[in-house]
């Protein structure tokens, strides 16, 4: 029933409630009204509504479901999206589409004048905009009238190479779309790194290349240029990363269209994400200043280019100005209506800033309007069962932390079996090397009695083995260590007395 609910809100934006398109009282008017108020919400619902305790409501429904399907679409076309298209590339695409469905329905009927005429006037929009797929249905239909029917010679070769190359293009644009679809059902919203997987998208980049060395279309650029990017970044090769969104930005910097704005971010994104594993610092902020620059400030692109920011300033050291991200994010209305993720992230995020506050890290103090209870988020923020990437370590790592500084020795000792658990679970592969080596140091320091010397002295194996793979050379996802592995190393160790006399309970 969601293709209804969306045909619903669409007309019902669009001020259609307020035509006279359904007979009074009727059910079409009935079932239409109930939709855009939010009463019925299922096929269920629906069929207790209108026929209640009837062994056929099933049938009724498909039937009554399928006249009102066939009205909201026919009454898609009475729209005035001069008035409502959302910006004037939106409204040149509909009224390409619009055009051309009416090319063919006047063709279909016969009247060939008006439908020349308007495929004419369409296909000089679709040529501006590079829409290939409305491009060459239009040539071809003009190809053909002045090369059979109202024989003009100059339109004819003019039309027939149109569509000769639009053919090509549409081709190089359906292969780039299998190879991306390829790719993102590979990955499937995952973002682990996966080394194997990148020699097949390597050899899909190196073909699609050969086609954006001859055609400029915008659409298959977008793709392969995304597929490029990620060619490198899931081989954990960000100086050819670097590369490879520099090409991207040089492309879309050169093209006209508004949409060029929304590549340009996702690319000064990615290239901020390359620097930024590279320990390029400061050409890393450069282009994380330019994504979220971009970035409607309710988008989840904003929030995502922030967290960039704000982790690329931690790692710099320079926490003052990742706190000034932390602020600005927790300030944003929006933040409330993101993924459960992306707050969980900052909620993570919010306790480290807290962190550095009361260990002195960060010199100016600042005023947010946030309250922060440690212990509050030691008991209630829980590890999740469903992380497979190693995020959980970044929320237990701040929770011994904190409770190093409380010297609450019991507390943290509680947590290693679930911490070892936890490593044995999700980070035995190459992606999670670091991460395991960070977690196995963190496990002695119940072995090494909280005490900074025999701590230190049992985890430097461990802490080579981390040193042995820097960030530049893991194969992990840019976003895990929040804070490098080594610094908060550097932190816990802070935290021991080089002879702990504490009291801790015989296990």
């Amino acid at each position: 029933m969601t293709h209804l609910i969306d045909l619903v809100r669409l007309l019902n934006k669009n001020k259609f409630k307020h035509l006279e398109v359904f007979v009074e009282n009727s059910k079409l008017k009935i079932f239409y009204e109930k939709i855009a108020d939010g009463s019925i919400t299922s096929e269920q619902a629906a069929q207790d509504f209108f026929f209640p305790k009837n062994k056929n409501a099933k049938l009724y429904y498909y039937r009554l479901a399928q006249q009102l399907e066939e009205r909201l679409l026919n009454l898609l076309f009475l729209i005035d999206f001069h008035k409502t298209a959302a910006n004037p590339l939106q409204k040149e695409v509909l009224t390409c589409y619009r055009n051309y469905a009416a090319v063919n329905s006047l063709l279909a009927r016969f009247m060939r004048a008006p439908a020349i005429k308007l495929a004419e006037e369409t296909i000089k929009i679709s040529l501006k905009n590079e829409f290939t797929d409305i491009t060459l249905p239009l040539a071809r239909h003009l190809a053909v009238h002045y090369g059979s029917i109202d024989k003009v010679k100059k339109k004819y070769f003019y039309y027939s190479k149109i569509v000769e190359t639009s053919q090509e293009i549409l081709q190089a644009e359906i292969l780039a779309e299998k190879y991306y679809a390829v790719f993102a059902w590979h990955y499937g919203g995952k973002s682990s790194l996966d080394l194997k997987f990148a020699k097949k998208i390597a050899q899909f980049a190196e073909e699609l290349k050969t086609y954006t060395q001859r055609f400029s279309s915008y659409r298959l650029n977008m793709i392969a240029h995304l597929i490029a990017v990620s060619r490198y970044q899931v081989a954990a090769d960000y100086e050819n990363m670097v590369i490879a969104c520099q090409e991207a930005l040089t492309f879309f910097e050169n093209k006209q269209q508004e949409t060029s704005r929304t590549q340009i971010q996702y690319f000064s994104f990615q290239l901020s994400v390359a620097y930024y594993m590279l320990g390029n610092f400061e050409k890393g902020a450069e282009a994380g200043k330019r994504a979220i620059v971009l970035s409607p400030k309710e988008n989840v692109n904003w929030f995502l280019s922030a967290m960039t920011l704000f982790q690329l300033y931690l790692h710099a050291q320079k926490y003052d100005l990742a706190l000034d991200y932390l602020r600005e994010t927790m300030d944003n209305p929006a933040l409330s209506k993101q993924s459960s993720t992306i707050q969980e992230r900052w909620r993570i995020n919010e306790a480290l800033v807290f962190y550095l506050i009361r260990t002195g890290r960060v010199t100016q103090l600042p005023e947010l309007n946030i309250k922060f209870r440690s212990k509050k988020f030691i008991n209630e923020f829980r590890l999740s069962n469903q992380d497979k990437t190693g995020e959980n370590i970044n929320l237990i790592t701040i929770q011994i932390l904190f409770l190093l500084l409380e010297k609450d020795y019991d507390s943290i000792i509680d947590k290693m079996d679930a911490l070892s658990s936890y490593a044995h679970r999700h980070l035995r592969r190459d992606e999670s090397y670091r991460s395991n080596c960070f977690i196995k140091m963190l496990l002695q320091l119940d072995k090494g009695h909280f005490n900074r010397i025999a701590v230190q002295r049992k985890a430097e194996p461990y802490y080579q083995k981390l040193l042995a793979v820097p960030l530049s050379q893991a194969k992990q996802d840019f976003d895990l260590e929040i804070i490098p592995y080594e610094t908060l190393w550097e932190f816990a160790l802070e935290s021991l007395s080089p002879s702990n006399t504490t009291k801790i309970r015989d296990n």
